[in-house]
């Protein structure tokens, strides 16, 4: 029997537009978390996913479907993690230039630790103030993919809604206590059908089917799963796990949303999207393969050793933990490092100036080179030895000016990634310095930290060998530069359309290889056609 939980409520966001016309452009957006292509094209294949594979028809070849064209190459951003990349798909723009850089980040201005998924925290308030209080959209410097299109748009669940005309959920408390049993370690995920994760993903498209008999039939319509990624996270045969649950959960939740469209008579020549935002990576399940944050040998012991103060990790912190020195953001496979300039608070309970950048050679350089140093011998903490892949920083910018790109540090000084690659190469990491620059270039450049360290992880490492940032530990994780948490689904559907002729159109956004952000400028050309 389905877990279930009670179904939330729907908020107004602004007034309702007029809804299309019978037979005007509609969009279908499912928001699959956590999807990687080969698991979901696997289910389509089975047989076992009917509603998703009769929608796409026949499959030509690679690819290629008689309604439906999926690229066989879609790239997600840097890193691979949750909130960022629906923040750079529902907005089209990468992180640097968008204001949200990770599923956790610090806001030097404010001097404000975010984490609307806690990795390196344990406290869900953030959760709940993605749904509550729209913390995604309040972070955002630029547009939504809602608001560009000035469309009717619906969107359920999604944590990127601002500018949306109406936004359905769960109960938030729900969805909350679910998140915190996945950090806490105590959710099961053997039985896709008993899962928690099904009750979020199947009680959400009911709001959805409901919304569209009530109100009508939206221009845009985006329906988020989170349960996919949640499930996969906790499930012991990991990706396996997740073509189960994509056969048995996601295939039906798919089907509901459909169904409420043909029961309107809206299907025909609407437009559906799938797309992830990113996959996943195995890797154990264990306390060992866990750089944390709760003891002396975890990277927060660290940079305490090189005479920093550091964050606690926590959301709220009493007053005489303010004065710290330093700030640590955990992403999965990546982790960022603030550093304050410590001049400004040399001393124990002194606030530090967070408006100042920190000083290259005083502040930044010392933590590198221990950073490094570990990694490298073991000294002075032999379980960080061999965790970390990459080490980057930059020169500090003053407030207000764009951030420079990450360097890679080689043993003696920061190199460019591109004169790195030259003498290093490293196909395993996909466009590493295009999307590095992507997450570290820019007005915003600076919520990616001072430091950013970047873990073992591809494939090409033993599962054995792979170290992730985090508090938890799951049986998959994400975030990395790799190809397999970074490449994603990305198809274009169209009931009794040409799959030919999606391609053609695709070819426009990126083709085979088309990043995550070009959804927003195809939606938008969508309601061209």
């Amino acid at each position: 029997m389905l877990r279930t939980f009670r179904t939330g409520g729907e908020e107004q966001l602004r007034p309702a537009a007029t809804a299309s016309v019978k037979g005007g452009p509609r969009v279908i957006i499912f928001a699959l978390d956590g999807t990687g292509p080969e698991p979901l094209l696997e289910a389509i294949r089975s047989g076992k996913a009917p509603h998703i594979a009769s929608l796409l028809g026949a499959e030509r070849e690679a690819g290629l479907f008689e309604h439906a064209y999926a690229a066989p190459r879609a790239l997600t951003i840097l890193p691979s993690s949750t909130i960022a990349a629906w923040a750079a798909i529902f907005t089209g723009k990468p992180p640097a230039l968008n204001g949200v850089p990770g599923d956790e980040w610090f806001v030097r201005e404010t001097v404000t630790f975010h984490a609307p998924v806690p990795v390196s925290v344990r406290d869900t308030l953030d959760v709940t103030k993605v749904v509550d209080d729209d913390l995604v959209g309040k972070s955002l410097k630029v547009p939504t993919l809602f608001q560009l299109v000035g469309k009717r748009s619906h969107v359920s669940l999604l944590s990127v809604h601002d500018g949306a005309t109406l936004y359905t959920t769960i109960a938030p408390a729900a969805f909350v206590d679910v998140v915190r049993r996945l950090i806490s370690g105590t959710m099961g995920g053997d039985n896709p059908e008993h899962s928690l994760s099904a009750g979020i993903d199947l009680d959400s498209v009911q709001k959805v089917a409901k919304a569209i008999d009530e109100q009508g039939v939206p221009d845009l319509q985006v329906v988020y799963f989170p349960g996919i990624d949640i499930f996969t996270h906790v499930a012991k045969d990991r990706l396996a796990g997740q073509v189960r649950y994509l056969e048995a959960i996601t295939d039906k939740a798919v089907g509901v949303v459909l169904d409420a469209y043909r029961a309107k008579d809206a299907l025909a020549g609407t437009y559906v999207l799938f797309i992830a935002d990113h996959a996943q990576m195995p890797t154990l399940n264990d306390g060992q393969h866990r750089l944390g944050t709760d003891d002396e040998d975890s990277p927060f012991g660290l940079i305490e050793k090189s005479g920093f103060r550091v964050r606690r990790p926590l959301l709220t912190l009493g007053k005489l933990d303010k004065d710290y020195q330093a700030v640590l953001a955990y992403q999965g496979f990546m982790a960022y490092v603030y550093l304050a300039d410590r001049s400004t608070c040399p001393h124990e309970h002194d606030p530090c100036d967070w408006e100042r950048p920190p000083r290259f050679q005083d502040d930044v350089m010392p933590v590198v080179k221990l950073l490094y140093e570990a990694n490298r011998t073991g000294s002075p903490i032999p379980r960080l030895k061999d965790t970390v892949d990459l080490i980057f920083a930059r020169k500090p910018i003053s407030q207000g000016k764009n951030a420079s790109p990450y360097e890679v540090f080689d043993g003696q000084k920061l190199v460019p990634i591109r004169d790195y690659l030259t003498a290093h190469p490293r196909p395993d990491l996909i466009h590493l310095e295009k999307r590095m620059n992507e997450l570290s270039a820019g007005p915003y450049g600076n919520r990616a930290g001072d430091i950013l360290l970047l873990a073992r992880a591809c494939a090409n490492v033993p599962v054995d060998e792979r170290y992730v940032f985090a508090a938890s530990s799951h049986y998959t994780w994400h975030g990395s530069a790799c190809w397999e948490d970074s490449h994603v689904p990305f198809i274009l559907a169209r009931q009794g359309g040409s799959g030919d002729k999606l391609r053609t159109l695709m070819a426009e956004f990126g083709g085979a290889s088309p990043s995550v952000m070009a959804l927003t400028p195809l939606v938008r050309e969508l309601f061209r056609q």
